[in-house]
């Protein structure tokens, strides 16, 4: 029994390395594109159970959840990619809940972006954008249970005619790449439209910006459209398989931006958040950060004198989070987190220019020893003049 056990795994074995042998280049191509996004979303769905833990508020852990089902979404989708070419039978029984992952992907995304840039606790994301990424795998989940499953089979692995009467069924079952697109670029262009009117928003909160906040998920709204470009380039270089690894690396890329920036918190959620009974016991778990602490800090450590400084850079520090420090400096001195940081390097100018050893130092210097990226900075937060300098 034993031997027999033994000659059946070896010929298994041999079969299948047999066919690993005979596969193409392009054979191996594809497998790698297509197992490349589904590792890598899958280690990001990890590392969003990982953090989860870590987060401060009920509203950081929402964006966690929002990531997770994204990238599950996505890990889902590329796996049902890879079954599509080894086994088109399993494909078919999956088919729907593919189309569901690849056009639902588009649209949690496009949830994260939305609670990313609220910049009011009216605002509410729509559940009717779900409506559509449902209904259309249901219609097809409904459609299918009227059709042959061999016919099913063929479509997908296309290796016989199909009769005119399966024509439509065909192009409705086809369409999943077509509509991924389109609802790609549709969720794409309004994040983009969302994350101008939060920049707009921002600027008028905060007055002088020296970079817009969220500068990294528009450098990842942008590769999404250069991604979905790619295909243009095609006929260019027809020749070349390893074309095929770019737009896996976009995608790879984008997936990493976002996972990092979200687990170190470089994000600002705006103090709009609402006061439900639940954040106040969030808010009650927050170490309290009082005006004598506060002051302390800044008088000892003087953050303020990196002009690269940010509000993130300092809740670890003070045990908090950007939402309670922002609300408490706005509080406290009737003023933002940037106006109150010049107000300090505007403390800091003076006490140089009150310096007799200064004295030969140029003005450009002091504003840059003081914390301001540059002499027309200082000018500019001088000319505010929010405490009479």
């Amino acid at each position: 029994m034993m031997i027999i056990k033994e000659l059946v795994c070896q010929n298994v074995i041999a079969r299948f390395l047999i066919y690993l042998h005979d596969m193409s280049m392009q054979t191996w191509i594809s497998i790698l594109t297509n197992l490349f996004p589904v590792i890598s979303a899958l280690t990001c769905c990890l590392l969003m159970i990982l953090t989860y833990k870590d987060s401060v508020r009920e509203e950081e852990r929402y964006l966690k959840r929002g990531l997770f089902f994204f990238y599950f979404s996505v890990a889902f989708g590329w796996a049902c990619v890879i079954i599509y070419t080894w086994s088109p039978r399993l494909f078919v029984y999956l088919n729907s809940l593919c189309y569901c992952s690849f056009i639902m992907m588009s649209v949690t995304f496009y949830h994260v972006v939305f609670w990313l840039t609220r910049v009011d606790s009216s605002e509410h994301f729509s559940m009717r954008h779900y409506y559509l990424p449902v209904l259309i795998p249901v219609i097809l989940l409904v459609w299918s249970l009227f059709v042959p499953l061999d016919v099913q089979v063929a479509i997908v692995a296309v290796d016989s005619p199909l009769e005119d009467v399966y024509f439509y069924f065909t192009r409705f079952f086809t369409s999943q790449l077509m509509v991924a697109f389109l609802f790609c670029l549709c969720y794409t262009l309004l994040g983009l439209k969302r994350l101008f009117r939060y920049w707009r928003v921002m600027r008028e909160r905060l007055g002088d910006m020296k970079e817009p906040p969220l500068r990294w998920l528009g450098c990842v709204l942008l590769l999404f459209l250069f991604s979905l470009c790619m295909p243009l380039l095609d006929p260019l270089f027809a020749e070349s398989y390893w074309l095929d690894f770019l737009p896996i690396g976009i995608l790879l890329l984008q997936y990493s931006i976002v996972a990092y920036n979200i687990i170190v918190g470089n994000y600002v959620l705006c103090s709009c958040v609402e006061e439900s009974s639940g954040d106040r016991q969030e808010i009650k778990k927050t170490p309290l950060l009082n005006k004598e602490r506060f002051e302390k800090y800044i008088r000892e450590e003087k953050p303020y004198l990196n002009p690269e400084l940010k509000i993130t850079d300092l809740t670890g520090e003070l045990q908090t989070n950007r939402t309670y420090l922002s609300t408490f400096i706005n509080r406290t001195y009737g003023m933002n987190f940037n106006t109150y940081i010049n107000d300090c390097r505007l403390h800091e100018m003076k006490a140089f220019l009150a310096d007799s050893t200064c004295a030969g130092v140029s003005m450009t210097d002091l504003a840059i020893r003081a914390g301001f990226g540059c002499y027309h900075s200082y000018r500019r937060a001088k000319k505010r003049n929010i405490t009479n300098f």
